[in-house]
């Protein structure tokens, strides 16, 4: 029982349901109905005889010339609001531009007759143009778009009337070839390069010019004022070589030794004591006791010599030399460090010169080969430039025979056609 009530639906036992099962029916198609909604339907009147639709257009549509009627306007819709906003809303504008017949030569301006020679160049592109549809014709097969003799005659008549307008307003072949080659010699000829010139005028003096010496001396002169005030300062300082002790006898000690000389005694007055001055002058005794017993040992020993190697008077005069030249190598010392600081900047400076120099002659000689490039460009252009002359001598004669023949045959033709009228 409990599966029963389960499987009946719920809405069952309500009041006013309909239990009986659903029917759907559907009517026959008839010929004169159609299923198809209103709004998708073709209306019968759209291509029917009615008197109601005789002035309706039934062509269809040309986008091409919809696109060409449009293509000129230019719309401005800079700022626009395009949404549904119904507050403020700015307008766009349209510009239009009239298209003339004159826009097929690329020619905007605003005259409105044509020229004489835009309308010969209208002329002479419409000609091509049909040469053009009738060789794809010719090309198509097709002989009954193709009226090839009376077609090229006319084609043919045309080019030759508008190449004849062309001559004559030129005034012939041989005046256009002179015009055109006055055109080339009123050329004038090529003025130096600004650029070159400047170059040149900023480029550094050549080696022995007044100005390279001017420059020489002036630098000689820094150095010789520079090794003046070294001098000065030298001399100063007691460094001079003229206050050596075997040059004058009253000359005074460099202020080097002579300063640290002083710095030893105060430093030694300074530290002494009673304990100190007691110690220095046991020191001063025993070295005073050996310096006797040494005196004492070289007499022992000079007088023991004498007998066994007694030294020659050479020997001596170089031994004594040696001794005398010690003090003045002790006075040299402060000024060594000085004298090689100089040495080495000279070698530097000469160093240096002869890099400068080789440089230079490399450059000498980079420049006189340019030079002879150049005296052989000018020979070639100017070998060039007398075969064009000869050429366009050559080119003139060549016209004026052909200008003469061409006279000649068409005098001929004229008679030849008077005599066939006749």
């Amino acid at each position: 029982m409990a599966t029963e009530e389960a499987s009946r639906p719920k809405f069952d036992n309500l009041p006013g349901i309909d239990t009986a099962p659903d029917v759907y029916e559907t009517p026959e198609l008839a010929e004169d109905v159609s299923t198809i909604q209103a709004s998708t339907a073709i209306s019968e009147s759209d291509y029917g005889s009615d008197a109601d639709s005789a002035g309706v257009s039934h062509q269809r549509l040309q986008p091409g010339e919809a696109r060409n009627r449009f293509q000129t306007s230019r719309v401005d819709a800079n700022g626009v609001d395009f949404s549904d906003n119904a507050a403020q809303r700015q307008a766009y504008r349209i510009y239009t531009r009239h298209r003339r017949r004159g826009d097929i030569m690329g020619d905007d301006s605003d005259e409105e007759q044509e020229g004489f020679s835009r309308k010969l160049m209208r002329v002479k592109q419409e000609l091509q143009e049909l040469e053009d549809e009738y060789e794809q014709r010719k090309r198509s097969g097709d002989k009954a778009q193709i009226e090839e003799r009376d077609a090229k005659e006319v084609m043919d008549l045309i080019s030759d009337k508008v190449d004849e307008l062309y001559a004559r307003r030129r005034g012939g072949a041989e005046p256009l070839l002179d015009r055109t080659i006055q055109k080339f010699t009123d050329y004038k000829p090529f003025a130096p390069s600004s650029k070159i010139a400047a170059a040149i005028a900023k480029q550094p003096p050549l080696p022995g010019s007044q100005i390279q010496r001017s420059q020489l001396e002036h630098v000689l002169n820094q150095v010789a004022e520079f090794d003046m005030r070294i001098t000065q300062m030298e001399s100063s300082l007691g460094l001079n070589g003229t206050s050596l002790p075997e040059t004058s006898e009253d000359s005074t000690l460099p202020v080097f030794t002579t300063l640290q000389r002083l710095e030893q005694t105060l430093g030694a007055i300074g530290d002494a004591s009673t304990n100190n001055l007691d110690g220095a002058s046991q020191q001063i005794k025993r070295l005073i006791e050996e310096a006797e017993d040494l005196k004492e040992a070289r007499l022992e020993a000079s007088r023991a010599g004498t007998s066994d190697d007694t030294p020659t008077p050479d020997q001596e005069a170089k031994i004594n030399a040696l001794y005398g030249t010690l003090p003045s190598i002790d006075r040299l010392s402060p000024i060594l460090p000085l004298v090689l600081e100089r040495l080495r900047t000279l070698r530097l400076v000469h160093t240096s010169a002869w890099q400068a120099d080789k440089l230079l002659t490399e450059l000498e000689s980079r420049q006189s080969k340019q030079e002879e490039e150049i005296k052989k460009w000018e020979e070639q252009l100017e070998l060039v430039e007398e075969d064009v002359k000869k050429q366009e001598k050559a080119m003139q004669g060549n016209v004026k025979v052909v200008g003469d023949d061409i006279k000649m045959l068409e005098d001929k033709i004229a008679k030849l056609l008077a005599e066939g009228k006749q």
